[in-house]
């Protein structure tokens, strides 16, 4: 694709009217503020909720695992699970299988805690949809399952030995060595 096929300018200009990454930001944070203003008590953050809905889904997952179900960093997720812990929302436990890993499971607290939290992330999913025409909802939604798709494939790589772009210079690297190997 041609920066002119994309919509972005082709003569060099920036503008953060048309950059998809600044865009998706300003976009994550009308979620965050909707959230936000939904007035939740009992002072659970948007992140956290998210935190707590990836271990709903998934109980008994292993830190790594909510690192790619969320797409929050490695030692911020750490983090995180701590101090939910120390709140008493979730529960951790060696993983079956792997005594170094940490399983992660809703105490009743961090149960009720997500249910707290649901009615405001339904309402700033919806706000996004809302704010779209409904013949393009489903588009939407399929190209952030792609996009997210593609940062969960950079994580696995990464979590192999590096992103893609690691690995092709790696591989160059590899053919210039063995090329000057087979010369000598």
């Amino acid at each position: 694709m041609t920066p002119g096929d994309s919509g972005i300018p082709d003569d060099n200009s920036y503008r953060l009217s048309r950059s998809p990454g600044h865009l998706l930001r300003r976009a994550q944070q009308f979620s965050s503020e909707t959230f936000a203003d939904a007035g939740l008590g009992d002072g659970i953050t948007f992140r956290q909720s998210v935190v707590l809905a990836a271990v709903a889904e998934a109980e008994g997952s292993s830190q790594s695992d909510l690192v790619r179900a969320t797409g929050v960093d490695r030692s911020t997720l750490a983090d995180m699970i701590a101090r939910m812990e120390r709140r008493g929302l979730v529960q951790r436990r060696a993983a079956d299988g792997d005594a170094r890993a940490k399983a992660v499971w809703l105490t009743k607290q961090g149960r009720s805690a997500l249910d707290d939290a649901l009615p405001a992330m339904r309402a700033a999913d919806a706000a996004l949809l809302e704010a779209l025409p409904k013949n393009r909802r489903k588009s939407f939604l399929d190209i952030l399952s792609l996009l997210a798709g593609a940062s969960e494939e950079d994580e696995a790589q990464s979590d192999e030995g590096g992103s893609k772009n690691e690995k092709k210079s790696k591989d160059k690297k590899k053919k210039k060595k063995k090329k000057k190997k087979d010369k000598a």
